[in-house]
């Protein structure tokens, strides 16, 4: 196969763009078709992970920041239920396209995404209860009826045996050992096999995570078959099953529903086309510290009369943007199309109101937040205004280390 390597918001060279023309791409209004590939200039964009471009040959997109803990962050996000519900935009496996074998070795392992969002919604399931549904049951009862007769089964177990004291029945029970906690139960079972092949530093709190969470299913069976698993349907009031239901499906999908393949070195090689949106990663990101030092105090991505800046500090009226971009680590560097931006955030009328703001004469401060390996980890004890970006009035900019993993090797 043919690999095309780039780091995200990089360029490819000349030969490789000629290359890349000559396969007559089939581009489409899809931003994340080809990770986000420019069909003008063969740039790309935030997106990081693997995707076919055709036949044998395959794009993969590296992040721009070496050693990025990208995990560790998305656990972080995971931590907020309020953030919970955005997280599914993040990232997307594609599982009805080939699996991709890359050249090239990939440090850390993308599926860790799904099991860990997988983990959070069942560790919710939990604490809620798990829920109960009628369960059906074919059993040769002795002495008794009850539910329907099978008289197939009758006939074969025990009329033709002469067991005139049995009766072969079919009936219902309303309980937790339902379809959807036996894949629930499965699904835990093949990430806890999985898990074992890694560093336990790296995935240590999944795996502790992933082990108090089974201790609800002691009660439940793992047994559940794939047509089974192909065709359960859940009612779309439980919100959390109808989610981790979805994710136990893509996972046993991943493993192709088989437990060997959670051992097999070669499977694991094998990727799913898959995508990170690490700009989207990174908001949320900073909106799980922002939720950590302040609380309530910060509103996520409300919506003005035209804008939808993402956050607000309504008590020191102040609007702040994520933006992943090494720009700001330069003193006196800035995106012009940024600036504007916040600038339309700090006049729209909708969005003043939202901060009790009535007065026309009142000038909004307004912060840019983005990554810098040399700034603080979090928030804590910091004014967001750390730093004026003096071309403009009450402008700001504050920088905000992530997390770089330290060993990541599997066994």
């Amino acid at each position: 196969m043919a690999e095309f390597i780039i780091e995200e918001q990089q360029t490819f060279q000349e030969e490789e763009k000629q290359f890349l023309k000559n396969l007559n791409l089939d581009f489409v209004e899809n931003k994340v078709k080809y990770l986000g590939l420019n069909p003008h200039n063969y740039s790309v964009s935030y997106y990081i992970g693997v995707d076919w471009l055709k036949d044998t040959h395959y794009i993969l997109v590296k992040p721009k920041i070496a050693d990025l803990d990208y995990i560790k962050m998305f656990m972080h996000c995971l931590k907020h239920p309020e953030i919970l519900q955005f997280v599914k935009n993040i990232y997307h496996f594609d599982f009805s396209k080939p699996r991709i074998e890359p050249d090239t070795q990939i440090e850390m392992d993308f599926n860790l995404f799904l099991i860990a969002h997988f983990l959070e919604l069942v560790e919710r399931i939990v604490k809620q209860g798990l829920k109960k549904n009628y369960i059906q049951i074919e059993e040769n009862l002795s002495s008794k009826i009850k539910g329907k007769i099978i008289w197939s089964q009758q006939v074969k177990k025990n009329i033709a045996g002469a067991r005139e004291d049995r009766v072969f029945c079919r009936y219902q029970e309303y309980g937790t050992n339902c379809l959807e906690n036996r894949l629930l139960k499965k699904t835990l079972l093949m990430v806890q096999r999985y898990l074992k092949h890694f560093d336990k530093e790296q995935t240590k709190s999944l795996f502790r995570k992933q082990n108090q969470i089974l201790h609800a299913f002691e009660e439940i069976s793992d047994d559940i078959s794939y047509s089974q698993i192909k065709m359960l349907r859940v009612n779309s009031l439980y919100k959390e099953y109808v989610e981790a239901i979805d994710l136990a499906k893509k996972i046993m999908a991943k493993f192709g529903y088989s437990f060997v393949n959670t051992d097999s070195k070669e499977e694991q090689k094998e990727i799913a086309p898959f995508w990170i949106d690490m700009s989207k990663l990174f908001e949320l990101y900073v909106y799980s510290l922002l939720r950590d030092e302040y609380g309530k105090t910060i509103l996520y991505q409300k919506q003005g009369n035209y804008g939808q800046p993402d956050f607000l500090d309504i008590y020191n009226k102040l609007i702040a943007d994520t933006k992943y971009k090494e720009i700001y680590c330069k003193d006196s560097k800035y995106d012009i199309e940024d600036i504007r931006q916040l600038s339309g955030y700090a006049r729209d009328c909708g969005i003043l109101k939202k901060m009790n703001i009535n007065s026309d004469n009142e000038v909004v401060d307004c912060v840019i937040i983005f990554p810098d390996i040399n700034s603080n980890t979090d928030f804590q004890d910091r004014n967001l205004k750390e730093k004026q970006i003096t071309q403009f009035t009450k402008f700001w900019k504050c920088g905000i280390k992530l997390p770089l993993k330290q060993t990541c090797k599997k066994k």
